[in-house]
């Protein structure tokens, strides 16, 4: 594990202890200097407090890495160094100050709170705004305000190109030089009036905008939409079927099975610490719109402490206090900014902070991303992946078998501490357990209907009623001789043996 992740868990655990010790006394917390006041500069740690509360006051000296100071929920943070991407994002009432130079996306997602850069910032700084205000003292990179949909950017510098690109709502001020707007946006000249009001609502006698003032606003005449190609799937695994091997006697009635899956529960070597586990007696989940008492399922709020709380870009600035409540995470890529594996790294850190506790996190992504999904697996600190075979790609359902099955080879992902699930878009079944299985996935997850615990009782009790006539005690041992295609076309697709023929189709022979 990376040093910096380490330090950076460390570092939080101590910091929820102080910040709560600095609310009831009033206090700020100072981290990055001595007791006697000698600095001590921090490196490269992210994912630092978290949805900072009300009175929550953090003073930090040093050089971060991402995600700091997200989800601020009304205290103040602040930065005597240099923050790197998506600091301060998803602001909700808090006041950030960065002392020195900001990564980019600075702001991303905020709906209120000012933020404050005094030496400039990177690319797509105030990007998805919906409130508050960003001032940046100094030069700003490209892309500033992109895709901004509400509240105020000021630019005391330069900024880069393609400034308010496809934004629809709030203003840009630029006090420097200015490019062209981008796509979307246009320029418009403010009144004195307008000009008077903002300096008194920035209350700040050493900054004033003057009449010079380049204001960007959103173009109303400009279509800039962007339709996100829709997702979808052909068919399902009903083509497949299960068969025993041959000579395979049966289990006898009563003999003992396993089919438990645990996830997480692995060592963190560097923490003295586990992760904490969770364990399926059946290796399917059901994703719900609501969370149903003792019974563990997927919801995206108010989960119950059997529950695994899906994060997505609509519930998560919202989210911070469900997240303590909830077993696990599963965080929806498909519907988050993209990311960089520093910043992930980051995301995951804040996410187990703000739990207090080290739960254990899955990554959910679409069919077409399942080889970035297994990487993410290797190299970050995730206990499980979830591939959606509901994507743009629109595969067929038998093709996803072989792709995913591939996909867990070729990355060499442990399977024990990062188990492959399969996002189904039809009601599972026991049979369907038994696929993704021999496909070398760990379960699958569907969506769920009535009588969920019923369904949930049958598809353990067919399960249970498969190993036996396989002649097997564990999941563990279903494997692809397990499985037949019963159509050429199903056969040729997923590579799976053809009933009768019993091979797989003669241009698999060399897979």
């Amino acid at each position: 594990m990376h040093e910096e992740v380490v330090r950076s868990l460390k570092l939080n655990r101590d910091l929820g202890k102080m910040l709560k010790q600095g609310i009831e006394l009033n206090k700020p917390i100072k981290i990055g200097w001595s007791r006697d006041g000698e600095p001590i500069p921090k490196k490269g740690e992210m994912g630092l407090a978290p949805a900072l509360p009300d009175k929550g006051r953090v003073r930090i000296l040093g050089d971060l890495g991402s995600m700091n100071a997200i989800l601020c929920q009304g205290g103040s943070f602040s930065l005597e160094g240099t923050a790197g991407d998506f600091h301060a994002a998803w602001n909700n009432g808090g006041y950030h100050v960065i002392e020195r130079k900001v990564g980019d996306h600075l702001g991303h997602g905020m709906v209120d709170g000012k933020i404050i850069a005094r030496d400039g910032c990177g690319k797509f700084a105030g990007s998805s705004l919906k409130g508050g205000m960003l001032i940046i003292r100094g030069n700003a990179g490209s892309q500033l305000g992109a895709g901004m949909k509400a509240g105020t950017i000021l630019v005391v510098g330069d900024v880069g190109d393609s400034i308010g690109t496809r934004m629809t709502g709030g203003r840009i001020l630029v006090s420097g030089r200015c490019p062209k707007p981008g796509e979307g946006a246009k320029t418009v000249t403010l009144s004195k009036e307008e000009i008077d009001s903002f300096n008194e609502d920035l209350d700040d006698d050493l900054l004033k905008i003057s009449d010079d003032v380049i204001c960007i606003v959103a173009d109303k005449d400009i279509e800039i939409e962007s339709i996100k190609p829709p997702k979808t799937h052909i068919g399902d695994w009903s083509e497949i079927r299960i068969v025993p091997e041959p000579n395979k006697r049966r289990l006898v009635e009563g003999q003992t099975l396993d089919t438990i899956v645990v996830l997480g529960g692995n060592e963190i070597e560097s923490l003295d610490d586990s992760i904490e586990s969770i364990g399926l007696n059946c290796p399917h989940i059901f994703e719900l719109t609501k969370s149903i008492k003792d019974f563990s399922s997927i919801v995206t709020s108010k989960p119950n402490n059997s529950d695994f709380l899906m994060i997505n870009q609509d519930n998560f600035q919202k989210i911070h206090s469900d997240i303590p409540k909830a077993a696990g995470i599963i965080i929806d890529l498909a519907s988050m900014p993209a990311m960089t594996p520093q910043v992930l790294d980051g995301l995951l850190i804040a996410i187990r902070a703000i739990s207090s506790r080290l739960i254990p996190i899955l990554l959910r992504d679409g069919l077409g991303r399942v080889n970035s999904l297994h990487a993410c697996g290797k190299n970050h600190l995730i206990q499980g992946v979830i591939v959606d075979l509901r994507d743009s790609s629109g595969l067929h359902a038998a093709s996803c078998l072989p792709k995913i099955g591939r996909s867990i080879i070729e990355s060499k992902i442990d399977k024990s501490t990062c188990p492959t699930f399969i996002s189904i878009p039809w009601l599972a079944s026991s049979a369907d357990i038994m696929i993704a299985r021999g496909c070398g996935a760990t379960g699958v997850i569907s969506i769920g209907e009535n009588e969920i615990k019923k369904n949930s009782i049958t598809i353990h009790s067919e399960l249970r009623g498969w190993l036996e006539e396989l002649g097997i005690d564990s999941v563990e041992k279903i494997a692809r001789k397990h499985l037949r295609a019963n159509s050429e076309q199903v056969a040729a697709l997923s590579g799976i043996r053809l009933a009768g023929y019993d091979r797989a189709l003669p241009m698999w022979f060399s897979q």
